[in-house]
C-alpha cells in the first residue's frame, strides 16, 4: 500500500530501534508508538511531522502486542490526539493497568528464578532493575479479535492472531503487506517465554503461528516488521526460525539425556553459555519455554523442576512451517 510510511524510533534494548508504521489515509492510523519515554516520543513526533502530519491527527492506535517498546506512548498519542486505542482482547488490561514502577514484573521475575533453580549471585542487578520506571499512563483501549476487518483507505486491516512471543501478539494483513510486530522478524529469532511468562506452552503456541502467516506468503509483497527492515520471502522466514527452534529443541534432549536432573538454568547455560543481568532472565524463559514443549510432546519429563529423558521418545521433529 502506498499510504503506508515507516517511522525508526530509538529504543536502548539490544533488538534495536522499533519500526512504527504510518498509515496516511483515513483513518489516519498509527501501528505501534515506541518506548514508554520522552526521547521516543519526540522522535515520534518528528518523524510524523516529517509525513506533514502531527501527532494530533492521529485518529487510530493498533498495536500489535503489549510490551513496552510497542504500548509505551499509546496514552500520550491518545491524550494528544483523542484517537482511539486498540490491542488484543487479552492484552487489554496491560494498557488500561500499567505497571510503571515494575512492581507487578520485579515480583513474577522473582518468582520465576526460584522456580527455576537460578543461583541469588547471578541475579540481574539492582540497577538494571532500576531502569524499569517508565513513562506511562494507563489509556483506555478497545479490544481486537482474531480476524476482525477494521476499514482503512480504500482497503482494511485484518487481524491475524499470532499468540507465541506474547498469547495476545497480532500480525495485520494490509492488502499485500503484512505488519508482523515481532512475530516474525528479519534478522533475530523473538524471545519465546520471556515475553509472557505468566503462560505456559508459549513454544507450541509460536510454531504454530509461523505455520499460520507462512501460508499467506503467496498473497504478500512485503512485511514489515517491529524491529529491522522491510523484508519478502515470507515463508522462508518461518522456516528459517522453525529450524531454529527445533536445534535448540534437540540440543536439549542431548543434553538431558545424557545427564539427567538438571535445572533450568543449568540447560539455559548449555544453550547460551554466562548468562548476565537481564539475560538471565531471558535465557532461562526461552529454555523452560522449550523444556515445556518437549515434557508435552513426552520427549522428557519434568520433577521439581529438574529434567529428565525419556528413552522411548524419538524425535522431537515436526517440521518446519
Amino acid at each position: 500500500m502506498n499510504d503506508t510510511v515507516a517511522l525508526s524510533i530509538p529504543n536502548p534494548f539490544f533488538e534495536g530501534r522499533n519500526e512504527v508504521y504510518l498509515l496516511t489515509s483515513s483513518p489516519v492510523t498509527l501501528i505501534d508508538t515506541g518506548i514508554a519515554t520522552s526521547k521516543a516520543f519526540e522522535a515520534l513526533q518528528e518523524a510524523i511531522e516529517e509525513h506533514g502530519l502531527a501527532v494530533s491527527d492521529i485518529e487510530r492506535v493498533v498495536l500489535t502486542h503489549k510490551h513496552i517498546d510497542h504500548i509505551g506512548n499509546a496514552w500520550r498519542v491518545q491524550q494528544a490526539s483523542d484517537a482511539e486505542v486498540f490491542i488484543f482482547s487479552s492484552e487489554q488490561s496491560s494498557l488500561e493497568n500499567v505497571d510503571p514502577d515494575g512492581d507487578r514484573y520485579r515480583e513474577l521475575v522473582q518468582e520465576r528464578l526460584t522456580g527455576w533453580h537460578v543461583p541469588e549471585d547471578v541475579y540481574p542487578d539492582s540497577a538494571e532493575s532500576a531502569r524499569w520506571r517508565w513513562e506511562i499512563e494507563s489509556c483506555p483501549a478497545t479490544p481486537l479479535e482474531d480476524k476482525q476487518l477494521l476499514p482503512q483507505g480504500d482497503g482494511q486491516l485484518e487481524v491475524i492472531h499470532t499468540p507465541g512471543h506474547t498469547m495476545g501478539s497480532i500480525c495485520l494483513r494490509y492488502g499485500d503487506v503484512l505488519f508482523s510486530g515481532d512475530h516474525v522478524l528479519p534478522k533475530i529469532s523473538p524471545n519465546i517465554g520471556g515475553g509472557d511468562m505468566r503462560r505456559r506452552g508459549m513454544l507450541g503456541h509460536y510454531l504454530d503461528s509461523l505455520d499460520r502467516v507462512a501460508q499467506l506468503d503467496d498473497e504478500l509483497r512485503c512485511i514489515y516488521p517491529g524491529h529491522g527492515d522491510a523484508f519478502e520471502d515470507l515463508r522462508g522466514r518461518c522456516e528459517q526460525l522453525a529450524r531454529h527452534h527445533q536445534r535448540r529443541l534437540d540440543k536439549l534432549v542431548s543434553v538431558v539425556a545424557a545427564e539427567a536432573g538438571q535445572t533450568v538454568y543449568q540447560l539455559a547455560r548449555r544453550l547460551f553459555g554466562r548468562l548476565k543481568d537481564f539475560h538471565v532472565v531471558l535465557g532461562c524463559a526461552e529454555a523452560n519455554a522449550h523444556l515445556e514443549h518437549l515434557v508435552e510432546q513426552g520427549a522428557m519429563s519434568e520433577r521439581d523442576g529438574r529434567f529428565y529423558g525419556d528413552p522411548e521418545a524419538g524425535s522431537t521433529n515436526e517440521g518446519d512451517c
